[in-house]
């Protein structure tokens, strides 16, 4: 008798010896097994863990191997086609209406990984996560609804219903805490406003590491608002969500080591400070290093690059990045003078709340020609229509 000749008898052994139970216990050990691989960041470890069971189609391993591929390639992205494997066994899952592979494929299309990036799809991933009843994906589902988006209005009752509903998971219910917190403050949720409450929420989700509440108990503690006032402690805060990017943070730790107000006066760090605040996309921190370049105030004196910042910080919506420009385009500082665009950057400050000039105002219209304040007021009237 030939070896082929017993293949069928073989697998029919087998069979008997490993029932489909035996396979799948093997399955939920894999599982197990890639968890705590997974834990420890051991990501191609999973990989090969699951690697067994890789076609058997099953969401919850799909959607482990979906991840682990995901933070390889996150880790390593010199690693082949981990992307597009995560992308198949991710979608693959989701077709079963997995939530966890769900929101998986909303970040996946909110960040452009390993497909283009695309927010109306994301958005929809994440949507249908929600409804799948996946925690993660309804806490984030949450805070878009509590901020709104483009194309999704806010809705603050369904977003507050939400947190009260993730608020009892450990790590999720820190970020609901946050933004109960928040809703506290403002009055919403069907509360009346009540800040020493809120910031027991907003201190709950700081002391778990939440970096916009961390920011929030240095704004607190800072202003005084709520509690009393500590500037000490409050840039304790600050600094603890500036290690995490957080670029409002990293502004005010630099202000205080240039003016040495809550910090001992350290220039260099301060400016250092600042840099890393505009990289993290701060407009208050591109203003204020705009104004130590313009003035050469502990750096070398650079109008050029001074007036670029404020540039981005304009378009940012900084009033006082426009108010500045104003003086840089009145006096051809870093480019010619154009007092057309001083009157249109200095009417957009005053219009976005800073306090109007009489003699600035009186300066710029002097310099400008008939035809230049027509143009002026032009682009002016474009821009108050486009306003909210």
């Amino acid at each position: 008798m030939t070896a082929l000749k017993f293949l069928a008898p073989l697998a029919l052994a087998l069979a008997a010896a490993f029932p489909s139970g035996a396979l799948a216990q093997s399955v939920e050990q894999s599982l197990e097994t890639a968890k705590s691989l997974e834990a420890s960041a051991r990501f191609g470890e999973v990989i090969d863990a699951l690697a067994p069971h890789r076609d058997l189609a099953r969401a919850d391993v799909d959607y482990t191997l979906a991840s682990a591929h995901l933070n390889r390639h996150l880790m390593d992205p010199g690693q082949g086609n981990d992307l597009a494997e995560a992308v198949r066994l991710a979608s693959r899952a989701a077709a079963k209406e997995h939530g966890p592979s769900l929101y998986l494929l909303s970040l996946m299309h909110g960040n452009g990984w390993g497909v283009v990036q695309d927010a109306a799809k994301s958005r929809a991933f994440l949507e249908r996560a929600a409804k799948s009843g996946d925690i993660a994906a309804r806490a984030d589902y949450a805070v878009m609804l509590y901020q709104g988006r483009p194309g999704l209005p806010r809705d603050v009752a369904t977003a507050c219903a939400l947190f009260a509903e993730v608020l009892v998971k450990e790590e999720i219910g820190m970020v609901a805490s946050y933004y109960l917190g928040l809703a506290t403050a403002r009055g919403e949720c069907g509360l009346a406003p009540d800040m020493p409450r809120a910031l027991v929420l907003i201190r709950r989700a700081a002391d778990a590491g939440i970096t916009e509440a961390e920011r929030d108990m240095g704004r607190a503690l800072e202003t005084g608002e709520g509690l009393e006032r500590n500037l000490d402690a409050a840039m304790t805060w600050y600094a603890r969500a500036a290690a995490k990017g957080d670029g409002f943070s990293m502004w005010r730790l630099g202000m205080a080591f240039v003016s040495g107000v809550g910090r001992p006066q350290d220039t260099v760090l301060g400016v250092d400070y600042l840099k890393r605040g505009v990289e993290a996309g701060s407009a208050d921190a591109m203003t204020s290093l705009a104004a130590l370049l313009a003035a050469g105030d502990g750096v070398a004196q650079d109008f050029g690059v001074a007036r670029a910042l404020y540039q981005r910080a304009a378009r940012l919506g900084q009033p006082q990045a426009h108010r500045d420009l104003a003086l840089l385009h009145l006096a051809g500082q870093g480019a010619p003078a154009d007092p057309a665009q001083a009157w249109v950057n200095y009417s957009k400050a005053v219009a976005l709340g800073v306090t109007a000039e009489p003699r600035l105002e009186a300066a710029i219209k002097a310099a400008m020609s008939p035809a230049q304040l027509a143009r002026a007021d032009a682009e002016l009237a474009t821009w108050r229509a486009a306003r909210p």
